[in-house]
C-alpha cells in the first residue's frame, strides 16, 4: 500500500478524478491502490421535508423543514489475486469506518460536508475488478467553507459601533464574537433586524463609580511576589525550602519549580504577596474575584507534581484553596482538588481527570487553554472546573477578607516533576459589592469575552460565563448577502471595545 501525503505534495487531476473525496485530509486513491472514485450522488439540489395536517377536506403543510442528506460514492476496485483483493477491502473498510468525518471532493476543495458512513454495497463475487457504492449520511446537509470569514466592527454615520456581515454562501449561518475591552465594561449588546444577543447587566450602564470594582493584581511575571518558606497553610507536610523561578518557554512566561529544597517527602518552593491597598487605602477583600491561568500535563505517566493556590486573611489563616495534583505512578491521572477554611477546614470537591495532551479532552489545563478562577461572594466561596463553578458555603468566612496569595509548587521524592507544573498569570479583583452579577466592572479592562454563536456559549477569558447571558438573548444567524450588527456597552467604557465577528459560509 503507497502512502502519498496530499498536504505535503498535493494532487493533480492526473492522480485524481475530479469527484475523488478525502476522509478528514486523506483521499483513498491515495493510499488504496486500486481504488478508484467514479461516481458521487446526493450532492446536487437538496430537497426539503415537511409534515402535513389534515383539517376537515383540506390537507396544509406544517414543519417545513431541511432534511438530511445522503452522498453515494460508487467506486471500482482491482487487484491481480483474490488475496490483495481482500487486503484492499481490509483496508477500504477500515478508512471507511469514520463517524462525524470531514468530506472533501476534490472538484470542490474549499468546501467540506460532515457525514458519517453507513450503508456498503455488497460487491459481485468471484471477479478481480469490482464495481459497488457506499453512502454516507450528512444529517447537517450543509456543506462548509474551509476558512472562516473574519469582521471588525467600526463606527457608523452615527457614531454607534457596528458589525457588516457579508455571507456569500446560501444558508444562513452562526456568528462568533470576540470582544477584547479596551476600558472597564458591565453590558454587551449585539442587535439585528433578527434579533438581540446581551450580555452583562443593562442598569450597570449608569453605575459610573469604577472604584466600587478594582483590579488589584494583573500579573504573568509574578515580580514583587516573595519567596515564601513558611508552613504550608493546606498541608504541612508540603515542605517549602525550595524556590520558584519565571522562565520564557513556547514564547509565553512560565512561573515553574527551580529547586525542589529537598529529596524525601513533598518537596517545593513557594510565593506570596499581599493583596495592595484599593484607591481608598482599604486593605484586604472579603469580596473577590482570582484568575489564573495553570498548565499541568504530563509527558510520562511516572511523573508525579502537586500545585496549589492560597487565599489567607490577615492572620496568615486559609480562606481557600484550589490544587490541581498528581501523584499516581500506575496510572496518567490527577485531579482537581477545592478546599475551604474557616473553622471546618474541609476538601468539598476532588474530581480525576486525564492530564494528557487533549485539545478538547478533559484536561482543561493542557498548553492552549488552563484558564481557572476563584470567586468568593461573603460565605459563597468557589472554583471553576470545566464548565461549571463549584462552591460552597461557609458562614464564618463571609467577613474574612483575603489578604495574602500564596503559590506553591512541589515534586514528590526524587521522581520526575509533570512535565507542565506551572503557573502562567494570575489577577486579582476586588469587589465592594455582595453579588458578583451586580458589578459594574464586570468586563475589566484587558478581559475579552468570547461567544460561540453555534453552541450559544459565552466565555471571558477562557473560563464559561452563561450567569452573564440576559434573559430572553437570542443568537441570530447571519443571512446570505450582507447584514448589520449594532454593538452596545456601558457609556464610560471608553475607548470602546475591540469587536470582531466571524462566520463560516455555508450552502446547500
Amino acid at each position: 500500500m503507497k502512502f502519498i501525503d496530499t498536504i505535503e505534495h498535493g494532487n493533480t487531476e492526473e492522480s485524481l478524478p475530479a469527484e475523488a473525496l478525502s476522509i478528514n485530509g486523506t483521499y483513498i486513491e491515495n493510499v488504496i491502490d486500486g481504488y478508484r472514485t467514479l461516481t458521487v450522488s446526493g450532492r446536487e439540489t437538496h430537497s426539503m421535508g415537511y409534515d402535513e395536517i389534515r383539517i376537515g377536506n383540506h390537507l396544509y403543510m406544517e414543519n417545513y423543514f431541511q432534511d438530511s442528506r445522503v452522498i453515494e460514492v460508487e467506486y471500482q476496485l482491482m487487484a491481480t489475486t483474490p488475496e490483495e483483493l481482500m487486503q484492499r477491502y481490509n483496508d477500504l473498510n477500515g478508512l471507511l469506518n469514520f463517524k462525524e468525518a470531514k468530506i472533501v471532493f476534490d472538484d470542490e476543495p474549499d468546501k467540506y460536508y460532515i457525514g458519517s458512513k453507513t450503508v456498503s454495497e455488497t460487491p459481485a463475487k468471484g471477479r478481480l475488478n469490482i464495481t459497488s457504492t457506499f453512502q454516507i449520511y450528512c444529517p447537517d446537509p450543509h456543506k462548509y467553507s474551509v476558512v472562516t470569514k473574519q469582521f471588525t466592527a467600526a463606527q457608523n454615520v452615527d457614531g454607534i459601533l457596528e458589525l457588516t456581515i457579508d455571507n456569500k454562501g446560501t444558508a444562513d449561518v452562526p456568528i462568533d464574537y470576540t470582544v477584547v475591552h479596551n476600558h472597564d465594561n458591565g453590558y454587551l449588546g449585539f442587535v439585528s433586524n433578527r434579533g438581540v444577543l446581551q450580555t452583562g447587566k443593562i442598569q450597570e450602564v449608569d453605575l459610573t463609580p469604577y472604584t466600587q470594582s478594582e483590579m488589584l493584581i494583573n500579573t504573568n511575571d509574578f515580580s514583587g511576589w516573595n519567596r515564601d518558606t513558611s508552613v504550608h497553610p493546606e498541608n504541612p507536610a508540603k515542605k517549602t525550602n525550595g524556590q520558584l523561578k519565571v522562565k520564557t518557554y513556547n514564547g509565553q512566561n512560565i512561573l515553574q519549580l527551580a529547586d525542589r529544597g529537598g529529596t524525601a517527602g513533598v518537596n517545593g518552593g513557594m510565593i506570596s504577596i499581599d493583596i495592595p491597598p484599593d484607591s481608598d487605602g482599604a486593605v484586604g477583600a472579603s469580596n473577590f474575584w482570582c484568575y489564573f491561568n495553570e498548565w499541568f500535563e504530563t509527558g510520562a505517566v511516572r511523573q508525579a507534581s502537586t500545585t496549589s493556590i492560597n487565599f489567607l486573611d490577615e492572620n496568615d489563616k486559609l480562606i481557600y484553596c484550589y490544587m490541581v495534583e498528581k501523584n499516581d505512578l500506575n496510572s496518567n491521572r490527577a485531579h482537581v482538588m477545592m478546599r475551604a477554611g474557616g473553622s471546618q477546614l474541609h476538601k468539598y470537591f476532588d474530581e480525576y481527570f486525564e492530564p494528557s495532551n487533549a485539545r478538547y479532552g478533559k484536561n482543561m489545563f493542557d498548553w492552549e487553554r488552563g484558564h481557572c478562577d476563584v470567586l468568593k461572594e461573603g460565605d459563597k466561596l468557589s472554583g471553576y472546573y470545566y464548565g461549571t463553578r463549584f462552591s460552597t458555603v461557609v458562614p464564618d468566612l463571609k467577613d474574612i477578607k483575603c489578604c495574602k496569595i500564596q503559590i506553591y509548587i512541589g515534586g514528590y521524592d526524587q521522581l520526575d516533576m509533570v512535565t507542565g507544573s506551572c503557573f502562567r498569570s494570575l489577577g486579582f479583583q476586588k469587589f465592594n459589592v455582595q453579588k458578583w452579577s451586580d458589578n459594574p466592572n464586570r468586563y475589566p479592562n484587558g478581559s475579552t469575552v468570547e461567544i460561540d454563536g453555534k453552541e450559544g456559549k459565552i466565555y471571558t477569558d477562557g473560563v464559561l460565563r452563561m450567569d452573564d447571558e440576559i434573559k430572553g438573548s437570542q443568537y441570530f444567524l447571519a443571512p446570505p448577502g450582507q447584514s448589520k450588527i449594532q454593538v452596545y456597552h456601558s457609556d464610560f467604557s471608553t475607548p470602546e471595545p475591540t469587536v470582531k465577528a466571524e462566520i463560516r459560509e455555508a450552502w446547500l
